[in-house]
């Protein structure tokens, strides 16, 4: 294990870098395996501290894709996904170690489902009315708040396929609103559950490691053609559920 909790959050936020500049997303499902790992941390604790690299790898990529954000729609999961957050933090505190492990096991497997299966880029979305985009936001932005909650990963791994196949939105308008829901109720979600207490030095290193390994991977990777670096996101992504599924479930035996 790492004794030094600078150097903690420095890894966690250099790996987190890394899935983000591969995937573009997935900085909590790598974070609460190396928390448990490194930092010797409960799945509880990891499931909650996961939140804080991932509130920060998702603003970071929000921020390159904010130009495809709808806003309303933003707002509406926001709200709802926060008054969710709200009110499972609770629920969370009394539940067994082995539920929590099961139902991010549970949205791990849908993750791979959603990853190879459901995730359609090139799906070119619908043009419904608002006021159908509105209401089913509502219900995607109760499921996110409730996940990110209860397993630290955000809901992302959830609410993009719900905001293209339900409210049929383009793969890339579900992908910023997504990026900026879990930006914003993550950190809330988190605090809600008392696990914000990371000094300066140690916000720094986890910024500091994501924002740096993220742009080397991005450039790194920059040269490699688009259908290929789809095969690597996926690659990548499966990568780290397979090990936080594994950390975690061996946290039963």
């Amino acid at each position: 294990m790492i004794k030094d909790p600078i150097l903690l959050w420095a890894v966690v936020g250099s790996a987190s870098g890394t899935i983000l500049g591969l995937a573009g997303t997935g900085g909590g499902i790598v974070a609460i395996p190396l928390l448990m790992i490194l930092g010797g941390y409960g799945v509880k604790e990891a499931s909650a501290y996961g939140l804080l690299a991932l509130s920060v790898g998702a603003a970071l990529s929000w921020f390159i894709r904010r130009k495809n954000t709808l806003y309303p729609i933003s707002a509406v999961l926001i709200v709802f996904a926060g008054a969710i957050a709200y009110l499972s933090a609770p629920l969370k505190a009394i539940s067994p170690s082995w539920v929590i492990i099961a139902l991010l096991n549970i949205t791990c497997l849908f993750s791979l489902y959603s990853l190879w299966v459901l995730r359609r880029p090139e799906d070119p979305g619908e043009d419904r009315p608002l006021a159908y985009q509105l209401k089913t936001a509502t219900i995607g932005g109760m499921i996110t708040g409730f996940l990110s909650t209860m397993t630290g990963l955000g809901g992302g791994v959830v609410i993009i396929p719900w905001l293209t196949g339900i409210t049929r939105l383009q793969f890339k308008q579900a992908m910023a609103c997504s990026l900026l829901t879990i930006a914003a109720t993550a950190p809330f979600s988190a605090w809600r559950q008392g696990e914000t207490d990371l000094a300066p030095g140690e916000w720094l290193a986890l910024g500091g490691g994501l924002l740096v390994t993220s742009l080397i991977v991005r450039k790194l990777t920059s040269h490699i053609a688009p259908l290929r670096m789809v095969l690597v996101h996926k690659l990548a992504l499966t990568g780290v559920i397979v090990l936080s599924m594994s950390r975690t479930l061996a946290a039963l035996f």
